[in-house]
């Protein structure tokens, strides 16, 4: 019972590093999907989303996957928030 306790333990306090890992590596496969959009993008905004990215991969490659996620996230907020006029470009 208690191997079974200890199994349960150790994968509960696993499971947020797995979480921080997929939503790191799936942003940034988003963001690496969404290059052709970022074409479009004005100069100020294309540097931000730029830097981001520059941000998360940095984090990345640190092992600082919670910081990773939230950069790789603000990147794809930044290219798929709508500009002052309405439009998504």
């Amino acid at each position: 019972m208690k191997r079974i306790a200890l199994f349960f333990t150790a994968a509960l306090l696993a499971a947020p590093t797995f979480a921080a890992e997929d939503l790191c590596t799936v942003n940034l496969q988003k963001l690496d999907d969404r290059k052709a959009a970022m074409t479009t993008l004005g100069s100020p905004l294309k540097e931000q989303v730029e830097e981001h990215q520059m941000e998360a991969e940095k984090a990345r490659d640190a092992g600082d996957l919670e910081n990773c996620g939230a950069h790789a996230a603000k990147a794809l907020q930044l290219i798929e928030a709508p500009g002052e006029d309405g439009n998504t470009n």
